[in-house]
């Protein structure tokens, strides 16, 4: 039976994820790529153009910001509960996609494009908390503070929370994810307000 053209790029994005675990980004080939996915390098090529083309469709797929779009849209206004709501989307998501996290972190430097597409996943998600952070600033829930900084030590928080457990498991500290959250938005959450 024959593919239709979603599900030959689909088994193509997947061959391509698999090989970069493996092997890292410099070492996967066009041609392993396509010979892991059952097609010809051609239709490779027509799919995505290039490897650098399956590595942004790669970037595009592993981004976090469709879920807090969503996200955003159903927050509260409660300052400590958005920020727990956000925190848990946030580990949830790099739980479950932990190993291309790690993967484009390692190979950072690759290709100076690629990093500018890696990077604006992480600077969006900044952008729509400093957004959040205004729009309670505005209603008078926040102190007088620099939103980017404040947005990027939230983002600097679970992302050191993410590494820590993904790199050394529980060697650097045995608090759990929920306990770790429960203190550390509370604790950001006041800092924000005073």
């Amino acid at each position: 039976m024959e593919q239709t053209p979603e599900e030959t790029r689909e088994r193509i994005l997947q061959a391509t994820g698999l090989l970069m675990r493996r092997h890292g980004f410099k070492a996967v080939t066009t041609k392993a790529i396509a010979k892991e996915a059952g097609v010809n390098e051609s239709t490779l090529f027509r799919h995505f153009g290039s490897k650098k083309g399956i590595v942004e469709a790669l970037v595009q797929r592993y981004s976090y910001m469709p879920l807090f779009r969503g996200l955003l849209d159903r927050l509260e206004g409660d300052l400590e509960r958005d920020l727990a709501q956000m925190a848990n989307a946030y580990q949830s998501f790099m739980r479950q996609n932990g190993d291309m996290v790690i993967l484009a972190l390692r190979d950072a430097g690759a290709f100076e494009e690629l990093d500018e597409r890696a990077a604006s996943v992480p600077k969006e998600f900044k952008d729509c908390l400093i957004d959040y952070f205004a729009s309670m600033r505005e209603r008078g829930l926040l102190g007088d503070t620099d939103l980017e900084a404040q947005a990027m030590g939230f983002i600097w928080l679970n992302l050191g929370f993410f590494l820590s457990r993904s790199l050394f498991g529980d060697r650097i500290t045995t608090v759990d994810q929920e306990r770790f959250l429960q203190h550390s938005v509370a604790a950001f959450a006041r800092g924000l307000r005073s």
